[in-house]
């Protein structure tokens, strides 16, 4: 027999964006470069700020002054 097991809840915005900064917060202490545009780059550095009701976190890429938003980044694949 087999014992049911709920369903997880979907991921809410915000548990996605949490994670994606720390995702995001890991490659720069970390020094892993990650996907901007196609092209590899490492991060420079990141600043949260306040939003309205919630926050809003700036990437600055290294060699660039323009300020990039999270979802502009991806990651390359990890070997663990």
């Amino acid at each position: 027999m087999s014992a049911r097991r709920p369903v997880p809840a979907p991921e809410t915005p915000a548990e996605a964006a949490y994670k994606r900064d720390r995702a995001l917060l890991r490659a720069l202490y970390t020094c892993q470069p990650v996907l901007f545009a196609g092209k590899q780059h490492h991060l420079h550095s990141m600043y949260p700020q306040v939003m309205g009701g919630g926050i809003s976190t700036i990437i600055y890429l290294m060699g660039d002054a323009t300020p990039r938003q999270p979802n502009e980044i991806t990651f390359l694949e990890q070997a663990e």
